[in-house]
C-alpha cells in the first residue's frame, strides 16, 4: 500500500516536478513502486525496465514528509534493495550491488538537518521496552512538533534493521540529535545523516 499526497514545487529531475507532503508506503510491492514512479510522470519515467535478477519479492516501508519523488523513490531502492540507471529513454530498475554508495542528491542540505538536530531540544524523553519502530515514529512527530516552522526530520530504519528491536530510553532536555546517537548506540547501529533524512544503519553501510 502507498500514499502520497502531492503539491507543486520548484524542482528539477525526471520525477522531480512536484514536492510531495507524505510519501507512505506499507509492504509495497514493486509493482507499487514502479506505479509511484510513472505516476504524473513524462518522458523516460514512464518507460521501467525490469532487470530479470531482481527480487520480486521485495517488500518497502516507510514514510516520508516533504521530498520529490526522485528522493522518495531512491529511499525506496535502498531500503528494498535494489538499484536503478537512467539514460535517455527509460529507468531500469537492476540488483543492488554490495559498494554502491548512496545518490549524491540525496546527501545536498546535511548540514541544514545536522542543524537542525542540534537545535531540537525534547524537554522529555521516555521509552521502556519500546519497539524501534514507535521510537522513531515518536521521535519523527517529536521534531515536528517541536520545530518552529512546523517540518518534520525524516527518520528512516535502514536494510535489515530489527523495527521490534527494544529501546529504553529516560532523558530530559536533550537535543534531538543526541537522542538518535543513544537509540543508535544501544541497537548496535550507525547514523547517516542525508539532506532529506537520517538513516540508522547497520554497520559498515554508512556511505560517505
Amino acid at each position: 500500500m502507498l500514499v502520497a499526497i502531492a503539491f507543486f514545487g520548484a524542482q528539477a529531475g525526471y520525477a522531480e516536478t512536484k514536492k510531495i507532503g507524505k510519501v507512505e508506503f506499507d509492504q509495497a510491492d514493486l509493482s507499487d513502486l514502479i506505479a509511484f514512479l510513472r505516476e504524473g510522470a513524462s518522458g523516460k519515467a514512464r518507460n521501467v525496465i525490469v532487470d530479470p535478477g531482481v527480487n520480486r519479492e521485495l517488500r518497502v516501508s516507510l514514510r516520508l514528509y516533504d521530498v520529490t519523488k526522485g528522493v522518495a523513490f531512491a529511499y525506496a531502492a535502498e531500503l528494498g534493495g535494489f538499484d536503478y540507471r537512467e539514460d535517455r529513454h527509460a529507468i531500469r530498475i537492476v540488483p543492488r550491488g554490495g559498494s554502491v554508495r548512496p545518490r549524491p542528491f540525496l546527501k545536498r542540505g546535511s548540514p541544514v538537518i545536522v542543524r537542525r538536530l542540534s537545535e531540537i531540544r525534547m524537554p522529555k524523553v521516555e521509552f521502556e521496552d519500546a519497539h524501534l519502530r514507535q521510537v522513531i515514529e515518536e521521535l519523527v512527530e517529536a521534531t515536528r512538533m517541536l520545530d518552529s516552522s512546523k517540518k518534520a526530520i525524516n527518520i528512516l530504519l535502514g536494510p535489515g534493521v530489527d523495527p521490534t528491536s527494544p529501546v529504553t530510553l529516560q532523558l530530559q532536555n536533550i537535543p534531538v540529535g543526541q537522542v538518535l546517537k543513544y537509540v543508535a548506540q544501544f541497537s548496535n547501529l550507525e547514523i547517516r545523516i542525508d539532506g532529506n533524512a537520517v538513516l540508522l544503519l547497520k554497520g559498515k553501510r554508512v556511505g560517505r
